[in-house]
């Protein structure tokens, strides 16, 4: 069964679990007002996050990724001291039975600033603690480890194969925790899919193959012959997959408002695995993901199996 899925922000509703604010509006306030207003906001996100799980259950979307800025500032100095998880345990408690009930898989995508292959130590730390903070959102929910945790390897700084040795060694720097839910991504720019794949042997972690990073960086590699390696990587766990359309020819890396289905039932053909969940990466979000339900539907082809939901 392919079940797809999209990313943080639902288009058909208008309560998204990705409010934030500023460091400058926070730093008007003293600190205790700071404080309120984090609560505030991260109060707000578990309220709209019901709502949008129950969204997802309503249209048997069972693949949904978190936004990372779902903990306001949470890796940032201004929140030292808060116990956020303590605070919201009740909440991390009842976000996370939900999506174990109604058996969803919830996964997250550290931001683009969190570079785990970088020269520079700052950056490093930063990049650790924020990986912590992802994982810590994902075990306090009570997820399995299918709920992974989603990173490129990182910049090249002229030396690729120092770059991905570099990977390699700072990966050994992370707590268990995040170990256990780390997955990489090959990319649209630097990074391509052989490259990702035999670091992720090489260090026993899953790899997420991006469909459109690989038409925009690759060296001739048909995927078809490489699939069953990357879902190898998997061991028992469920693959999954990034899937989105170039905005055009002239702006390929760009992701389109809506997946081109012919695209779609090209490569799904190429799949013999059992079970893999395709994340759709596109502009349109909820939207593209029911319109590519009834494109597969008219094309004759139905990549989900119905799923009966109980009340």
């Amino acid at each position: 069964m392919i079940r797809l899925g999209y990313a943080c922000i639902s288009m058909a509703t208008k309560n998204n679990p990705n409010k934030k604010t500023t460091l400058a509006q926070l730093q008007k306030l003293d600190r205790a007002g700071q404080m309120k207003k984090l609560r505030k906001i991260l109060q707000t996100n578990f309220f709209n996050l019901m709502e949008i799980l129950a969204y997802n259950r309503e249209h048997a979307i069972y693949l949904y990724r978190l936004p990372s800025e779902f903990v306001p500032f949470a890796t940032h100095p201004v929140a030292d001291g808060w116990d956020w998880e303590k605070e919201f345990s009740w909440d991390f408690d009842k976000a996370g039975e939900y999506i174990r009930k109604h058996g969803m898989r919830v996964t997250s995508h550290p931001g683009h600033y969190s570079i785990l292959n970088t020269p520079h130590e700052e950056v490093l730390r930063s990049t650790i603690n924020d990986f912590d903070y992802h994982a810590r959102v994902l075990d306090r929910m009570g997820l399995d480890i299918d709920s992974v945790m989603v990173t490129h390897v990182g910049g090249v700084y002229g030396d690729k194969q120092a770059s991905l040795d570099r990977f390699a060694d700072h990966f050994q720097r992370l707590p268990d925790h995040v170990k256990k839910r780390l997955v990489v991504e090959n990319d649209d720019t630097s990074f391509g899919m052989r490259e990702v794949l035999e670091l992720c042997e090489r260090l026993g972690v899953p790899m997420i193959l991006d469909v459109h990073h690989h038409d925009c960086v690759n060296n001739g590699e048909r995927l078809e012959e490489y699939l069953p390696r990357i879902f190898q990587t998997w061991g028992e766990r469920t693959p999954k997959i990034h899937f989105s359309s170039p905005r055009s020819e002239s702006d390929f890396r760009s992701h389109a408002d809506n997946i081109n289905v012919d695209d779609f039932l090209r490569f799904v053909e190429k799949i013999s695995h059992g079970n893999v969940d395709i994340m759709l990466e596109c502009k349109q979000k909820d939207l593209a993901l029911l319109r590519l339900r009834e494109e597969l539907k008219e094309a004759g082809m139905e990549v989900e199996a119905p799923i009966s939901v109980s009340s």
